[in-house]
């Protein structure tokens, strides 16, 4: 393993180097360069202070507001395919929920804690559930690839997503969009912002409103399922007087998703089935509650130095009904709630000074996180359907110390420095029952109470150096964490009282970015190797004689993500994104039952290819105002959801192709969009179930091609 290692190494290191001879051959643009096809400068605050993009020293991916609205991006899940090797579902259990995976580490399984951290804002959104956010007034997103542990509060071993909106300010602001299309969506979004005393208190309210029916035929029960119908709210509250160190604000948000859960569509032994179909005789039950409150209090120390404490609280109340069949007879129901609630304390110092800069800060976190579940699965064996109650509770108690520093030696080099230190406390009660056919209690078949503490230090280390102006490099080993837990599905009382441990990763990456020719072509390239240990999976233990959630040995990924956007004249752009990744599992015994390894075996919903092309054109047409179109099509090789890579559980190769077209009045005030997204109205698995004992074979479908015509007024 060390010897692959260090030859995977000077690979990259290799492959790193002629890259940069390369680009640094290219002619760099001027310091000022006055051509109106130039690119602009993209401001991140991924290190907790604004910095351009192209001086950023990790892997990020940002889309800005013009960006979002050139790609026709409403959502968390429509960034999927849209940045190399991130894997994110075009399908998931419910329209809220969105499970996440980055460089082929991920979580799976909804109800567990993700690798991937989630945040809106500066509020952190520890699982899937509720974690697919619908943007309105959003200033930027933020796509950061590797473990970010030495600078944010919460888990982040594979990447972390943050969606930024835009704070109030003195600007009064304003718009109201309507929008409609085919099976009879509906979408409306509203926003006012400005000030409610001048240049002291501001206040921004904002609204989402989206419907549609179904979109799944559903023959069994007479009816289309797979519909939308969801509500968001944000409002702010912000304290900033013009003569104040004192930047005080508000924000409460609430989520309600009264759609449908996903309607699984059956396949045969060949893999064959019926295109948006669905035979489930299940009510697809859904009812997401969420909401939260954030305050958040930045103090300006002076002009370099200020002290941010965000304090938040959050919860969810969900009642599930989804049957893993898609069969009209009783295969596999599941009937759950889910109810939580958080609440974090972070305190951050952070600097930025001429030669240094850094943020360090205190992470409290505590949870409650409750799952009942009853489950009606139907025997092959006993030829009748057996019923099972799962109802766990898990408290979550953690705290972390963070924090990362960057300092400039020479004009071009400058070093980095992070370290995290964790520690987390779990208690977990289980109650697993035998119910009947109507969920009635029949018998107790046993109870558990465990707990267990783990903690964790996570360094990184690592440069970034100017080779010319435009060209930089940066490259750094870091360690991730994920903390570990307990099964709320274990089988037995030895299986629910058996903690997993955490998810340990470390990584070694080189990055270069570059803008070329006068500003008009911008490439970022970054090369990885992450090595895991630990990797928290389901597997069967022979010890206990059961499958359960638990840690197999080791699993290594490595890859190529490059990123371009090219001004080919003044109204026309060109993005192109390319991922590579080679994912192993190096030691996974028993990953199917006892002796069945998965040994050498591809990661899970790890395509080694992804990649993505766009076009965005203004078009010269003599308007008052201005006429844009915009097309951008992704692809990516097929992948698998089970860890042996079983030919029933593979997810093809796909490609989706979207388009889109606008009209700007000439006063600014008026904007027409009609878009359109999955063109080709393709029908491809995003997730796949085969449940052997019974014989069920299901797939979960991305949405059939839809279209959206919409007209948004600003203020």
């Amino acid at each position: 393993m060390q010897h692959f290692t260090a030859h995977r190494l000077t690979l990259a290191v290799s492959l790193s180097a002629g890259v940069s001879l390369n680009l640094a051959g290219l002619p760099a643009h001027a310091e000022e360069s006055t051509d109106k096809a130039a690119l602009p400068v993209v401001t991140v605050t991924a290190e907790h202070h604004a910095e351009d993009l192209q001086k950023a020293p990790l892997a990020i991916s940002a889309f800005d507001e013009k960006a979002l609205e050139d790609k026709q991006i409403k959502s968390i899940r429509d960034l999927s395919g849209q940045v190399p090797n991130l894997s994110l579902s075009r399908q998931s259990i419910s329209y809220s929920a969105q499970t996440y995976g980055i460089r082929g580490i991920g979580e799976t399984d909804p109800i567990q804690e993700a690798a991937v951290a989630v945040y809106a804002d500066d509020l952190y959104i520890p699982r899937a559930i509720s974690s697919m956010l619908d943007f309105n007034d959003v200033e930027r997103v933020e796509v950061l690839r590797g473990p970010q542990g030495t600078l944010y509060g919460r888990n982040s071993s594979a990447g972390a997503i943050r969606v930024i909106t835009r704070d109030p300010t003195q600007e009064t602001r304003g718009f109201l969009e309507l929008g409609a299309g085919n099976y009879n969506a509906q979408n409306g979004r509203l926003l006012i912002s400005g000030p409610l005393v001048d240049n002291s208190l501001f206040g921004s309210f904002s609204a989402i409103r989206l419907s549609r029916d179904g979109t799944v035929s559903n023959p069994t029960r007479g009816k289309d399922v797979n519909n939308v119908d969801i509500q968001s709210y944000r409002g702010k509250l912000r304290y900033k007087p013009d003569d104040s160190p004192w930047d005080v604000q508000l924000t409460l948000a609430g989520t309600f998703d009264r759609g449908d859960t996903t309607s699984y569509t059956p396949f045969d032994a060949n893999g064959r089935f019926d295109k948006f179909k669905s035979y489930s005789s299940l009510d697809p039950k859904n009812r997401l509650d969420q909401g939260s409150s954030v305050l958040r209090a930045i103090y300006a120390i002076d002009e370099h130095l200020n002290f941010k404490s965000v304090t938040a609280y959050s919860a969810f109340d969900q009642p599930v009904d989804y049957d893993n069949s898609g069969q009209a007879a009783l295969i596999q129901n599941n009937l759950i709630l889910y109810k939580q609630d958080y609440a974090t304390q972070e305190f951050q110092l952070n600097g930025d000074y001429h030669d240094f800069s850094f943020s360090t800060g205190l992470y409290l976190y505590r949870e409650k996180f409750d799952a009942e579940r009853d489950n009606l699965t139907y025997s092959v064996a006993r030829n009748r359907v057996i019923g099972q109650g799962q109802y766990s509770t898990t408290h979550t108690e953690s705290y972390a110390l963070y924090g990362q520093g960057s300092y400039r030696i020479t004009p071009q080099l400058s070093l980095i420095a992070g370290l995290r230190f964790t520690r987390e406390h779990k208690n977990f009660e289980y109650d697993n029952y035998a119910i009947d056919t109507n969920r009635r209690i029949t018998g107790s078949n046993f109870s558990a109470d465990s707990s267990k503490s783990w903690q964790s230090t996570s360094p990184k280390l690592g440069f970034e150096y100017a080779w010319t102006p435009h060209l930089n490099q940066y490259a750094y080993v870091a360690k991730g964490f994920k903390a570990g837990g307990y099964d709320n599905r274990a089988p037995t009382r030895a299986a629910a009282e058996q903690a997993f441990s955490p998810e340990d990763v470390t990584t070694w990456e080189t990055g270069f970015k570059g803008d070329f020719f006068d500003r008009r072509l911008r490439a970022n390239l970054a090369l990885f190797y992450n090595d895991y240990k630990d990797l928290q999976t389901n597997a069967y233990d022979p010890a206990l004689g059961v499958s359960l959630r638990t840690n197999v040995g080791q699993a290594h990924t490595y890859g190529i993500e490059l990123e371009t956007l090219s001004a080919l004249t003044h109204d026309l752009q060109l993005t192109f994104n390319l991922g590579y990744l080679q994912s192993q599992y190096d030691d996974f015994e028993n990953a199917s039952g006892a002796g069945v390894d998965a040994n050498g075996k591809q990661l899970v919903f790890s395509p080694r290819w992804n990649t993505s092309v766009g076009l965005n054109y203004s078009i010269p047409a003599g308007l008052p105002g201005t006429w844009l179109a915009g097309t951008d099509a992704q692809f990516q090789t097929r992948s698998y959801a089970n860890a042996l890579n079983d030919d029933i559980q593979e997810i093809p190769r796909q490609t989706f192709w979207n388009a889109n077209t606008r009209y700007i009045s000439g006063d600014g005030h008026w904007t027409t969009t009609l878009a359109v997204k999955n063109l080709l109205d393709r029908a491809y698995p995003q997730s796949v179930g085969y449940v052997p004992s019974s014989g069920a074979r299901y797939y979960s479908v991305n949405d059939p091609r839809t279209l959206l015509l919409s007209v948004r007024y600003d203020l």
